[in-house]
């Protein structure tokens, strides 16, 4: 089995919107909801907004990047990990990335 080397860069980034606001995640049971108020993007620049989150899966910690038009999304969140679970929000227009907001973890 062959290992893919790590890659890391900077994302474009747009000053044309600011970051989400009114984020907040609320926890029921292994279930975590995250949602933000909208932010008033041009129907022309809109591509969405995208997250980053960490969280506990089968006793280890998963980080995954997803895409969602939506200003909600629905995340598993299990027990049993080291270290804590986290996620981050941008909003996503034609020209680049917003800011990242810091999902405060439930």
């Amino acid at each position: 089995m062959s290992k893919l080397p790590e890659v890391s860069s900077k994302l474009p980034y747009s000053t044309l919107y600011g970051p989400p606001k009114d984020v907040d995640a609320e926890r029921e049971g292994d279930q975590v909801v995250i949602s933000w108020s909208p932010i008033p993007f041009t129907e022309d620049d809109f591509r969405g907004y995208m997250l980053e989150l960490t969280t506990c899966q089968n006793g280890r910690l998963v980080t995954e990047t997803m895409h969602t038009n939506e200003t909600y999304y629905v995340t598993i969140d299990g027990q049993g990990c080291n270290q804590a679970s986290s996620g981050r929000l941008w909003g996503v227009e034609k020209h680049g990335y917003t800011a990242y907001v810091t999902i405060e973890w439930p």
